[in-house]
């Protein structure tokens, strides 16, 4: 009876503690704490494993500092806790498709409200297990869905690079313009339409674009190496040789 009783009484502070511990770790997030705020979201689920929130905060801060395989047992467990918990279940099959595992990300992906991110990311991967046909009609249905947001997240974009590696070029065009139209300070729609652009032989238009691609984004080494070898192409050899030079060395 006694130590139901000194239990008792324990839970409630333990509980407390968690909670202080969870809005000490949302904090240090959001100042960019990355470490201390690990620390406090790790030491919060391991006095209440059943918090599905900090489990979510905890995969973030591991997936902002890069470290996605270690940020998918959070957001899986979160995921599992509390499958309506907001984007929880999102960030779970994002991470799965960041570390190529195609198949169990369109499992987590296939069970989610579609919205326009949800549907790019199972056109993403779908792409990666090779259903094409799948990946084409979840890019469309993306776009169809897709409101202004960022360029890194665009299904536009994402769909054009899709079709210029099904070997459809002049398809790629229109989605892509679309995201050049939609972000004209974004280096990588500026990049993605100056790569379809070399590989059709509009060498000036394709110019303009890498050129600005570069000039948004000086250390793009990709972005460097498609400009040298449009000015190569141009007859600009110096100044293409220096844009070889430059990609060659940002690759490093």
């Amino acid at each position: 009876m006694a130590v139901a009783i000194l239990l008792a009484g324990m839970i409630p502070a333990m509980s407390q503690d968690a909670d202080s511990l969870y809005q000490q770790g949302l904090r240090l997030l959001g100042e960019n704490q990355l470490a201390p705020a690990s620390e406090a979201l790790e030491e919060c689920v391991r006095l209440r494993p059943e918090h599905a929130s900090a489990w979510k905060a905890l995969g973030v801060v591991r997936a902002m500092a890069g470290q996605y395989d270690r940020a998918e047992m959070p957001f899986q467990t979160a995921c599992k806790l509390q499958p309506g918990l907001a984007d929880a279940c999102f960030y779970y099959g994002r991470t799965l498709y960041l570390l190529n595992q195609f198949k169990p990300a369109l499992d987590v992906l296939q069970r989610l409200q579609e919205d326009a991110q949800v549907l790019r990311l199972m056109a993403l991967s779908f792409e990666g297990v090779g259903q094409t046909a799948e990946a084409a009609r979840a890019f469309q249905k993306a776009l169809q869905l897709s409101r202004m947001g960022t360029p890194n997240d665009d299904p536009g974009i994402d769909y054009g690079v899709f079709l210029y590696r099904q070997g459809k070029a002049e398809e790629a065009l229109a989605p892509l313009e679309s995201a050049v139209g939609r972000y004209p300070g974004a280096s990588r729609a500026h990049l993605e339409l100056g790569c379809v652009l070399l590989e059709l032989d509009r060498l000036t238009e394709a110019e303009a674009h890498l050129e600005k691609a570069v000039a948004l984004d000086a250390k793009s080494g990709r972005s460097h190496l498609l400009l040298g070898k449009v000015y190569l192409r141009l007859g600009k050899e110096s100044a293409g040789e220096e844009q070889l030079r430059l990609g060659s060395a940002s690759a490093k």
